[in-house]
């Protein structure tokens, strides 16, 4: 997931069928290419799966007391786990199809060498690409059975079937995701953009359609995810379109709004099954929008009532305080000077101690009044106005 600074996590990898496109200028990340080499069941390499690739040799030894076919000889490889990820070339596209048939086989020709054993080519398009994220720790090999077949299609008498482990290419996952803008008003009305997008990074399979040859130095693109279901939540507020499963395209953005009527922040997910998940914050600030002044006559106070964005501040933490004008000490709020939800106080400038007739009305009016409003993740916004001035003005627009 990812968090507010972008960070990435991700949950565990649980294969769906989804088709992915992967068309980055022409050239489409695949299986990587490697030269052919003996079965080596220790081998190992820095993309942390152990075993044959496809292309590389296996070998299957010849007991003494074996009868050898006569004519041409067949290996067959049976693969009884899903056939995975893979890349699949259809019409002038190119994509990742995740394949969950069981039991597939394949056949390559078999031949003896020097040393009478047969040796034969894993063919290609057995393995599954692997898509992890970084860091992430790779999952077993699959384990494939060979064996030898003869001209007439049976398996040949005395030499044993052999089990291999089958290196696949990894890929590594990238899920961005960011809201534009992060910030903005909680009024319904106003609305973020949040754009996820998923790419992976390993070596390519084909270059215009064609597939690249062992014999060459694989490429290393980064290619990104598309056609790929992406299903959005979030913590607050409302998403459009809705429900928010959206196909990303073919740069691997997939995008949706989001709104809200309740200030706080929202913490939109994107999710794609079996691939990972980002995460990001869009604030929906709090705002005071307008007061409205009543002097209630003749020694009251002088009311007030504010508008905010939320409409409805029952969520906000409301701070008044009075501020005096110099020279004069006198009058007080006549409510609490914090809680929640405080929209309405009051300015207290009827007689009292020291002002028989109350406080002096030139005072009064340089006075101020200073307003914060708070939501629940830290938003703010600050109004400060004069104590007497919006009287009788009804609902006045601070700026």
């Amino acid at each position: 997931m990812i968090n507010s600074k972008g960070a990435i996590s991700f949950k565990g990898i649980v294969w769906t069928a989804v088709v992915l496109f992967l068309v980055v200028g022409g050239i489409v990340v695949g299986l990587n290419q490697k030269t052919s080499k003996p079965f080596n069941q220790s081998a190992n390499t820095a993309a942390g799966q152990t075993g044959t690739p496809e292309g590389g040799q296996i070998l299957l030894s010849v007991p003494d007391n074996s009868t050898l076919p006569n004519g041409p000889v067949t290996a067959t490889f049976y693969d009884a786990g899903p056939h995975g990820w893979h890349a699949v070339q259809s019409g002038g596209g190119t994509y990742i199809q995740y394949d969950g048939t069981t039991g597939l086989t394949y056949t390559a020709a078999a031949t003896k060498d020097a040393s009478g054993s047969y040796a034969t080519i894993v063919p290609d398009d057995m393995c599954g690409d692997i898509i992890l994220p970084q860091g992430a720790t790779p999952p077993v090999p699959k384990k494939i059975q060979v064996t030898l077949t003869g001209a007439d299609g049976k398996p040949v008498t005395g030499i044993p079937a052999v089990t291999f482990d089958l290196k696949c290419d990894i890929y590594t996952l990238a899920a961005t995701i960011k809201a534009n803008p992060d910030k903005l008003l909680a009024d319904g009305i106003a609305f973020s953009t949040v754009t996820a997008n998923f790419s992976v990074t390993g070596p390519a399979k084909f270059v215009n359609g064609k597939r690249i040859p062992r014999s060459e130095k694989p490429i290393i693109l980064t290619t990104p995810l598309g056609l790929m279901e992406v299903h959005f939540n979030t913590s607050l507020g409302v998403l459009a379109p809705n429900p928010a499963n959206v196909k990303t395209d073919l740069s691997g953005n997939a995008s949706v709004t989001v709104t809200s009527n309740d200030a706080g922040i929202a913490k939109v997910m994107a999710q794609a099954s079996g691939v990972g998940d980002a995460q990001v914050n869009v604030h929906f600030m709090p705002k005071i929008t307008a007061v409205k002044q009543d002097f209630v006559p003749p020694t009251s106070p002088t009311n007030y009532q504010l508008q905010t964005i939320p409409a409805n501040p029952k969520d906000l933490t409301i701070d008044w305080k009075f501020l005096p004008a110099p020279g004069v000490n006198c009058g007080h709020l006549t409510g609490p000077a914090s809680g929640l939800g405080l929209a309405k106080n009051g300015f207290y400038h009827g007689p009292q101690k020291n002002y028989e007739d109350g406080c002096p009305e030139e005072w009064e009016h340089a006075s101020k009044i200073q307003v914060t409003v708070t939501d629940k993740d830290g938003g703010s916004d600050t109004k400060t106005f004069s104590a007497r001035d919006l009287e009788g003005q009804g609902f006045v627009k601070l700026p």
